[in-house]
């Protein structure tokens, strides 16, 4: 019975990796206090577009002199964890004023911050402009707001390779923060992984080269309209946590009880087959 236990479980863990692999973080710091990064605000969304939209629809994000938004295709968790704690992303968010942290966001199918930088340039009379890492110095005008995206290479390879192409990202990444907060003192940060859709047309996007130093003139109305549909279009009802807690209560558990149960029934008596002291057989008293 455990032999087939386990032969259950292996059979469901490629849906386990799936639930989880079929994720990106969202990682955001602010250089102030602010209720922007707060998490008890948030639902859980079924995409991280909900989430994304949430933090830069909040009043306060105009506060800042540049919102800056970092995307980085093939983003996992698991690649942040490769990161060297004393490493300088985990310095930063360890001094940061606000941080939000949320390593399991289910993707969204195309661009993370494509109709939002627009959107939020629009409502607070900011400026939209590309920076590209490792670029010195910063188009923009001062006294100006501005919304800045940063597109980060895409994370590829596997193991060894990986990591240490995640660690060179990070040093990019590094130079590219500093540069941008010696510019912008007061700035709120927002780096998001994503994947691109099997169906890549898409609107012109902010992050294009093109696109740099252009006034924004319009915006997605619908960029920061609350979410439609049912329950189910609204929150993540089986989490990767879920999932992972109800695999091992129906085949750890369950099982480990049953057989403990089992065992202890098949205990046998060892006065089980013997007569009790003082009698005697009826053959015996005849005698």
């Amino acid at each position: 019975m455990a032999r087939r236990t386990v032969h259950v479980v292996l059979a469901l863990l490629p849906a386990l990796v799936s639930a989880f692999s079929n994720t990106h973080p969202i990682v955001a710091w602010s250089s102030h206090s602010s209720n922007t990064l707060y998490a008890g605000s948030l639902e859980k969304p079924t995409h991280s577009s909900t989430i994304l939209e949430t933090i830069l629809s909040k009043y306060d994000v105009c506060f800042n002199d540049a919102i800056i938004l970092v995307a980085q295709e093939g983003l996992h968790a698991s690649d942040l964890r490769t990161l060297s704690p004393s490493g300088v992303l985990a310095q930063t968010l360890n001094i940061a004023e606000s941080t939000l942290e949320l390593p399991y966001v289910p993707r969204s199918t195309s661009h993370p911050f494509t109709p939002l930088a627009n959107a939020v340039a629009e409502r607070c009379g900011a400026r939209v402009v590309s920076y590209s890492p490792g670029q010195t110095e910063v188009t923009g005008n001062a006294g100006e707001k501005h919304v800045v995206c940063v597109d980060m290479p895409a994370v590829s390879g596997q193991g060894t390779d990986r990591k240490n192409a995640m660690t060179g990202h990070e040093s990019a990444l590094a130079s590219s923060l500093d540069t941008l907060s010696a510019a912008f003192p007061r700035h709120l940060v927002v780096y998001a992984g994503w994947s691109p859709s099997l169906h890549p047309r898409q609107s012109p996007s902010p992050f294009s080269p093109s696109s740099a130093g252009v006034n924004t003139t319009s915006a997605s109305a619908s960029a920061f309209a609350a979410p439609t549909g049912g329950i189910l279009s609204r929150y993540q009802l089986l989490t990767p946590g879920l999932i992972l807690s109800l695999l091992v209560g129906f085949f750890v558990l369950i099982p480990t009880v049953m057989l403990g149960v089992s065992a202890v029934s098949s205990i046998k008596s060892p006065l089980q087959g013997e007569p009790p002291k003082g009698y005697i057989s009826a053959e015996k008293k005849n005698q």
